[in-house]
């Protein structure tokens, strides 16, 4: 950042203690990075975080490293399994039953939420946030045999999530993260225990898909469980603080929150009945009708996503004709950087603005929304299978919130948490410290009945340049 500010560099090296790297601030250069995904490749840098933190065998990482690269062709277990999740989760059956599910539970949660015998639930943001959005998640993913029924596994989860930094960096982590570890260990024989009963079978077609994959690359049992750790970070690790910051940016501010009520309002189904009404929300209704909301989302995105897209050079070459990279060093393209360039988004780029990515709403006529400078979900061949999952996770959770309940913080101050915990894997911040608030009962949803519900549909939430048409 501080480098970004004082130079302006649209890339620049940058010496380490035994290597260096090579910074990428620029959206064009960015493009043109894409354009090279054998040249400037992930799979490399994923295999090696995969194999680091799931301790997989000899065998299985053998077989991860066969054709890694695709420099023999499109073949080899990276490939099918990043085919076999693109399939899961596009626009189809397979993601609408998995978008069934997560609504259904989320909804199931919301109802626990109400006032009991006239008191308010009392409940801290982040804490309800990660175990129903653990729960929504995995039940959506692994059916209902989930592992994570347990306690035991989801606290085990997150115990292995927090010691994430030790296991990659330090060359014995079984010595110096053994918390970290064991909790690893427990979850991946839960995995283990899971596939070996064949529960997968009575899993969502994603969970299938990987597995069929992996044994099709003769990928044993125990790799396949210990994969599948490293796969649940991908669902769950980002999902759960995005939902939090965006509660937290609605109810902090009232105006926002308003401005989405009102909209979602508007796209609500009523059907009188003998001693009450029933509501219907119809979430594909609301990603197509509910620009200010579907907007605030991406904004809270903008401003709280803090990870990086990590590429390696795999031979020497000139990047857009003006840049040598060398062979062997790790290129960087951070998000942050990028959200926060005032030569991308304006004058106001430090502010929380909910209809900054509504069409036809910047600041200066003259100025036009590069879709591509929002890296949430990254971009080109690597960009994230599971975004049209999580984005709708988050919106139809929060959709729900916001219709049927008010939060209240202590002495009614929302103050944002600090972020510096964040763990290496995020890419949301993850706030250090929760906020205790109180759930009221929105007066004018106390006499009704909620339905929500996700027809069949080919509707996905654009975040991401490549899903957007306009």
């Amino acid at each position: 950042m501080s480098i970004r500010q004082k130079h302006s560099l649209p890339i620049y090296t940058l010496p380490m203690l035994t290597s260096k790297l090579y910074v990428v601030n620029s959206i064009d250069l960015i493009s043109s990075v894409q354009r090279l995904p054998k040249i400037l490749a992930f799979p490399p840098i994923e295999a090696k975080f995969a194999t680091t933190i799931c301790a997989s065998s000899k065998e299985g990482n053998e077989i991860i490293a066969n054709n890694l690269n695709g420099e023999e062709g499109d073949w080899g277990y990276s490939h099918d399994l990043y085919k076999s999740m693109n399939s899961a989760l596009g626009p189809g059956p397979g993601l609408d039953g998995m978008n069934r599910i997560m609504i259904q539970n989320i909804a199931h949660s919301l109802d626990k939420l109400k006032s009991q015998e006239g008191q308010a639930v009392v409940m801290e943001l982040g804490k309800w946030s990660r175990h129903e959005i653990t729960m929504a998640t995995t039940n959506s993913v692994y059916g209902k045999c989930n592992p994570f029924n347990d306690p035991k596994v989801e606290n085990a989860f997150w115990k292995f999530e927090n010691g994430l930094v030790m296991i990659l960096i330090d060359r014995m982590p079984s010595l110096t993260a053994r918390k970290a570890c064991r909790a690893r260990d427990l979850v991946g024989d839960a995995f283990r225990l899971y596939f070996e009963a064949k529960h997968h079978e009575y899993g969502s077609t994603l969970v299938q898909n990987r597995y069929n994959t992996s044994m099709q690359n003769k990928v044993s049992v125990k790799d396949i469980a210990r994969f599948e750790v490293g796969n649940t970070i991908a669902v769950l690790v980002n999902t759960a603080p995005a939902v939090f910051w965006m509660l937290f940016y609605l109810y902090s501010n009232p105006t926002v929150l308003q401005d989405c009520r009102n909209e979602i309002e508007s796209v609500i189904s009523d059907t009188k009945e003998t001693n009450s009404t029933r509501r219907t929300v119809d979430i594909t209704s609301v990603k197509q009708n509910c620009p200010i909301l579907t907007s605030s989302i991406q904004e809270v995105l903008r401003q709280r996503t803090l990870g990086a897209q990590v590429r390696q050079v795999m031979q020497d070459t000139m990047l857009d004709g003006r840049y040598l990279l060398k062979k062997d060093v790790t290129l960087i393209m951070p998000s942050l950087v990028m959200h926060t360039d005032p030569a991308v988004w304006g004058p106001d780029v430090s502010e929380f603005n909910h209809k900054r990515f509504i069409k036809g709403n910047r600041i200066q006529s003259s100025q036009k929304l590069n879709p591509k400078a929002l890296r949430a979900f990254g971009g080109g061949t690597t960009l994230c299978p599971g975004r049209h999952f999580a984005t709708t996770e988050i919106l139809a959770t929060v959709v729900m919130f916001i219709l049927r309940y008010d939060l209240i913080p202590p002495d009614n101050r929302w103050t944002p948490p600090k972020t510096e915990k964040t763990n290496i894997a995020a890419v949301v911040m993850e706030p250090d410290t929760d906020i205790t608030v109180k759930v009221v009962p929105r007066e004018s949803s106390t006499d009704c009945e909620w339905d929500f519900k996700l027809p069949d549909s080919n509707m996905v939430f654009g975040v991401a340049a490549e899903d957007r048409h306009d």
